[in-house]
């Protein structure tokens, strides 16, 4: 194991592996494992009213296509709902099983050898080459870390 590679104590709390970030690879596979969990989709899941939020906040996003009119506008609108109906059902599995979505990513980030996240956004160009490791954790971290409560809503009137 290399020094910059992380080897989490199960015993210890999430913070010790929050500035790590999985290899692509890695990411592809924890995903598939917890997917397998997910509860399974019925007409009633979730409930159309909070499936409006959670077009809501694709709407708040800015992941709303200006013209809904354009020919890519209903496809890209549907994959905005899948991306935020499977977070729903991913935060719906972690409230029921905690314990069981910390063993994956504790035992996936020993398998796959999570490595620490640099600490400035200076990107280089092979950093693009494997952006779900490279670039995404990184401004995902920075969005957390600079976030205010003045972002969440936006007074568009």
């Amino acid at each position: 194991m290399s020094d910059d590679q992380h080897s989490p104590l199960p015993e210890s709390g999430d913070d010790q592996w929050a500035q790590f970030a999985l290899p692509e690879d890695g990411v592809a596979d924890l995903t598939d494992r917890l997917t397998e969990f997910l509860p399974e989709q019925d007409e009633n899941d979730p409930p159309l009213i909070i499936g409006q939020v959670l077009d809501d906040f694709i709407d708040q996003s800015g992941a709303m296509p200006e013209n809904l009119r354009e020919e890519d506008a209903h496809a890209l609108i549907c994959q905005m709902q899948m991306a935020v109906t499977l977070a729903y059902q991913l935060g719906r599995l972690e409230a029921r099983s905690p314990e069981m979505v910390r063993r994956f990513v504790l035992e996936a980030i020993q398998k796959w050898e999570a490595r620490p996240l640099p600490d400035s956004l200076d990107f280089v160009e092979t950093d693009f080459r494997k952006p779900k490791e490279l670039v995404l954790p990184r401004l995902r971290r920075w969005w957390q870390e600079n976030l205010t409560t003045e972002d969440y809503y936006w007074d568009e009137e």
